[in-house]
């Protein structure tokens, strides 16, 4: 698989690490199941750059593999398969509190949306082990997305990353709730103890705020009232 673009236009592992689980919430999202395959991941990983995830991986250190990166990362489950390079990938926070997660007083529960998209080895696994399938029909438990926030804003690029987890946040676990720039601001002064204005203008005082919104991709921004209202495009990140 040949890439068009630059290892390093991913500049940090957590940008890459955010982009790895904006990719496999969406596809919990869309399918309901929170494992995915390396491989659909790394299809996913190359429609939506354009470069190899091996590369970019490799580009931030990890010549061993991509099981290392999602282990050290500590934000996703690993489910492995006769075949070392072929594993499953889930997102921790989906796993930890979803109905495939296991405790200590029920067993293991899945749901399967698709069964012909499904590996043969990881269902005998399941069921070898004791879980439980849920019928369809039953309503699914949705995790909280949890977003990936950078102790500290160095840059516009750093505070473009944590915008768009926090409006992920909002869009995602309270899906009613318009998301709004007011709702935004006040969001990140609950997590960074100030507004995102005097953030901006001690990183880049040239930028405006509804500017950077307008440049980040996947957002549609629009003025309503005496507000503007941000909007998650989700049908661009297929």
């Amino acid at each position: 698989m040949k890439s068009h673009q630059d290892p390093s236009s991913f500049v940090s592992l957590q940008q890459l690490i955010a982009a790895l689980e904006d990719l496999t919430v969406l596809e919990f999202i869309r399918n309901d199941h929170p494992w995915i395959s390396i491989n659909k991941l790394k299809d996913l990983f190359y429609e939506k750059y354009q470069i190899s995830l091996e590369e970019v991986a490799k580009n931030q250190g990890y010549y061993d593999g991509l099981k290392s990166l999602f282990i050290r990362s500590r934000r996703f489950s690993l489910y492995g398969t006769p075949k070392p390079q072929q594993f499953y990938v889930a997102p921790l926070q989906a796993v930890a509190s979803s109905s495939y997660a296991q405790n200590e007083t029920q067993p293991i529960q899945y749901k399967i949306k698709r069964y012909w998209r499904v590996d043969s080895y990881f269902l005998k696994k399941l069921k070898n082990e004791g879980a439980q399938e849920i019928k369809f029909q039953q309503s699914p438990k949705i995790s909280k997305y949890q977003p990936t926030l950078i102790p500290e804003i160095k840059s516009v690029d750093d505070l473009s990353i944590v915008l768009m987890e926090i409006i992920k946040d909002l869009a995602i676990n309270y899906p009613k709730q318009m998301v709004t720039v007011a709702i935004l601001s006040k969001s990140f002064r609950s997590y960074y103890g100030q507004p995102i204005r005097t953030m901006l203008r001690n990183i880049c005082p040239d930028v405006r705020l509804i500017d950077l919104l307008q440049t980040m991709p996947n957002l549609d921004v629009k003025q309503v009232d005496h507000d503007w209202q941000i909007t998650l495009n989700l049908d661009s990140w297929e």
